[in-house]
């Protein structure tokens, strides 16, 4: 506990192809620990602050908690979906988006250097995608990088229909204990 992490939201900008900053700001704190069927899992305290209306593609201003445990190489959500993989190459089912799309993960065979405000970090690449139910994938694939020890570093975030991601979540600033 006592962890804590600062970000940034960014949009790309289409003439440039750049990525400008945004005021949409989430901080990330570990507050405490808690034991669900004989587990111990983190709650993540997320806060998401500075969406007055006008980015409705980021996430909305406001508190959510999510609590998460490690097992292995990966972080478990408390029903039991992996939501993180460092451990292995294969495929994960990660949630049903509606009757026709499912979300996986794979870990890229990569690692990636990841550079933002906080700093340079080598990082695993989490591929995030979705395929519909004959088991096609869509344009979209979008990217969690993590750093183990330092937590996320960069995330994408993409239209299903799109083959570039239109915004990205960096970190900005981390305290890790």
């Amino acid at each position: 506990m006592g962890n804590s992490w600062e970000y940034n939201y960014y949009l790309r900008e289409n003439a440039t192809n750049n990525f400008l900053p945004t005021p949409v700001t989430e901080t990330v704190d570990i507050t405490e620990t808690i034991v669900l069927n004989n587990k111990t899992y983190y709650n993540f305290k997320h806060i998401v602050n500075g969406n007055d209306g006008n980015y409705s593609s980021l996430p909305s201003n406001g508190e959510r908690n999510y609590v998460l445990r490690d097992s292995l190489g990966f972080l478990i959500d408390e029903t039991g979906l992996i939501k993180y993989n460092n451990s292995n190459n294969n495929e994960y089912f990660v949630d049903q988006m509606n009757d026709e799309l499912s979300y996986y993960l794979k870990l890229s065979d990569m690692d990636n250097n990841i550079i933002t405000n906080a700093g340079s970090f080598m990082c695993y690449d989490n591929h995030y995608y979705l395929k519909d139910g004959d088991g096609n994938q869509s344009n979209s694939l979008d990217h969690i990088y993590r750093e183990i020890g330092k937590g996320e570093i960069l995330r994408t975030m993409s239209f299903a229909s799109q083959n570039e991601h239109f915004a990205e979540k960096r970190l900005e600033s981390y305290s890790t204990q």
